[in-house]
């Protein structure tokens, strides 16, 4: 006999063993330790079945109604939903209130607020450059020319 079905049969029987299973015990010290724990743990929980039950306390048949749901982990349904649905609309809402924000915070004539603002930065920019560089406008053209007039005689 294999130890599983042995185990099987002395947690089925009613106090009567079999010869097989005495057998099985008097071979196998494993068994031998099961059915003496599954022997006292049956006398136990009898002596703990003949004890009478105490009397509840004022409000225990509310305490356990209340805490049973908790116990199996069942949630309300609408409990559930109320809560996905309040925690999505305060999302919902510290979106909106975050993009407001940047909204007014960024200026209107900023590069991120107006296109034509940045194509018209990015245009000045060289022709300030270009103009620096050009011989008309640099102090060095002009200071020459003015030397050159005072030689030749004012004009």
């Amino acid at each position: 006999m294999r130890c599983r079905h042995a185990r099987r049969l002395i947690l089925e029987e009613s106090g009567s063993r079999s010869s097989e299973i005495a057998e099985h015990l008097a071979a196998c010290p494993d068994c031998s330790a099961y059915s003496r724990h599954w022997n006292q743990l049956r006398r136990g929980l009898g002596r703990i079945a003949a004890d009478p039950a105490p009397a509840p306390t004022f409000g225990f048949a509310q305490r356990v109604s209340r805490r049973l749901p908790e116990a199996l982990g069942v949630e309300r349904a609408g409990e559930a939903f109320l809560e996905r649905t309040g925690r999505r609309f305060v999302y919902a809402a510290l979106l909106a209130t975050l993009v407001l924000f940047l909204v007014l915070l960024v200026p209107r004539t900023s590069p991120v607020r107006s296109s034509e603002a940045a194509v018209e930065i990015e245009l000045a920019q060289p022709e300030a450059s270009a103009a620096q560089n050009y011989p008309l406008f640099s102090g060095q053209l002009l200071a020459n020319d003015f030397e050159f007039a005072a030689q030749s005689g004012g004009h």
